[in-house]
């Protein structure tokens, strides 16, 4: 009886710490409420499905999918085709802001595509944005330009610059980008990406996919004073492998299971 006591008195304990460690874990809605997720109310990338998400109890802020448009304005849109998922037509880089203000998504709701400008303004002050760069005009073949870009987001950001971190998969940009904010560079492949900490020393750390990190390189990441972000978590079984990783944040498609699952905000 004594032995069996003691065994329960460790598991309380084991599972207190655990618990302790999920409780510092940052959550971010991924595109809103979620990335093609059937169950979501709103369609990602939506200022309707960022807005829910923002206002979660909790909620540490969102990531979203960004595009330039042909009139210079950032733009929220994850595919690279409009007719996938609008009425529209062509690419968003090829749009002039009165045409894509035109444009809705294919749902009951029909939600409206909308600017980056229009999200910045929803976030509460200790919440964060994850701007998630589209590089390429898929319709040209080609990438955007990046002049262009950077003049967008220096007229665009209206003094929200602290709470935005911008994730990059291109390269050749990160250094540039590091150098006005914080960036973190995506990738599938966690060896590049320990390359990449190493070879670009001022970004701040990686957007990864959940499924291809375990928590040995996780924990190797954050001892090089890097952070490192999970996504692709569309389960109440991914949350919990994920948070057994302990990263620093998740970018979750369940938000409001992760956030069950958590426990409180920071």
């Amino acid at each position: 009886m004594r032995y069996v006591k003691l065994t329960f008195l460790l598991g309380v304990l084991f599972a207190c710490t655990k618990s302790e460690e999920v409780k510092n874990i940052l959550v971010f809605g991924h595109a809103g409420m979620g990335l093609s997720m059937d169950n979501s109310i709103y369609h990602d990338n939506s200022k309707e499905a960022v807005s829910l998400a923002l206002n979660l109890p909790t909620s540490n802020g969102v990531e979203v999918d960004v595009r330039l448009g042909a009139d210079g304005t950032l733009w929220l849109y994850h595919d690279e085709w409009l007719e996938a998922e609008t009425n529209g037509e062509g690419c968003v880089s090829d749009l002039s802001d009165q045409d894509l203000s035109n444009i809705n998504y294919r749902t009951l709701k029909k939600e409206k595509l909308v600017k980056l400008v229009d999200v910045l303004s929803l976030l509460h002050e200790d919440q964060q944005l994850f701007v998630d760069l589209k590089p390429v005009n898929s319709c040209l073949n080609e990438r955007v330009d990046f002049e262009r870009l950077k003049e967008a987001f220096e007229e665009q950001l209206q003094g929200h610059e602290n709470q935005v971190k911008i994730i990059c998969s291109y390269e050749y940009w990160l250094n540039e980008l590091a150098a006005e904010y914080e960036v973190l560079y995506s990738t599938d492949d966690v060896e590049e990406g320990k390359k990449m900490i190493q070879k670009h020393p001022g970004i701040v750390g990686l957007v990864i996919r959940n499924a291809v990190i375990d928590a040995q390189d996780v924990t190797w990441i954050k001892q090089q004073n890097q952070t490192v972000y999970l996504y692709d978590i569309r389960s109440l079984k991914g949350i919990r492998q994920a948070y057994a990783k302990n990263p620093t944040g998740i970018l979750a498609d369940d938000l409001r299971n992760a956030l069950e699952e958590r426990g409180y905000a920071l």
